[in-house]
This record gives structure tokens, sequence and C-alpha cells, in this order.
């Protein structure tokens, strides 16, 4: 499902809009969607990376935030410096999921 959106753009974005037109051959519409999911995953990230780092969301729940994998989450952690809060009851609830999918 799709759904129509406008909004009022600067010249100066306008400018950059059309350059990447110029330079890939994409029409308008396909540009800014790209644009607008990329700034969303980032914008996305973000909120996870904020979330984890003032402790108002474990790991697992900022990564799924973020929308990206454990790891993926982990990598962005470690690229904007943030300290891993990882404590044992984390990790006895990551065992606890492993040995239950074993067991299927």
């Amino acid at each position: 499902m799709t759904e129509r959106i406008s909004f009022v753009i600067p010249e100066q974005l306008r400018e950059s809009l059309r350059e990447l037109q110029m330079l890939t051959g994409e029409d308008q519409s396909t540009l800014l969607r790209r644009a607008v999911d990329k700034g969303l995953g980032e914008a996305r990230m973000d909120v996870a990376v904020d979330r984890y780092v003032k402790e108002r969301a474990s790991l697992e729940q900022s990564s799924n935030i973020a929308g990206v994998s454990l790891w993926r989450f982990l990598d962005e952690l470690r690229r904007r410096n943030a300290a891993l809060k990882y404590t044992a009851a984390d990790a006895e609830t990551e065992i606890s999921r492993v040995i239950a999918r074993q067991n299927y």
C-alpha cells in the first residue's frame, strides 16, 4: 500500500535532488523514497542508540528499534564509541534462549 505525502523543500535541497537525478538517471519520486528510507533508518538507529545508552532499552530491544540484527547494532555501538552495558542477567537470558532454540 502506498500513500501520497507532500512536503516543501528548500531550494538548496531541490538543487541537490536535481543533481542526483542527473547522476543516477532516476526519477524524483524514486530518489526521494530512497533518501527518506535511508534517513528514517538512520533516525531509528539514533533513537535506538540513545535509548540503549540511557538504559531505557535493552540491547535486544534497541536492535529491534533500529531494525537491525544484534550484531549490526553492536557494530554501530562500537562505531559510535558507546559503552556496552551487558550484565550477567543479560547473559543468562541469552543462554536460556539459545538452549530453548536447540530443544526445538
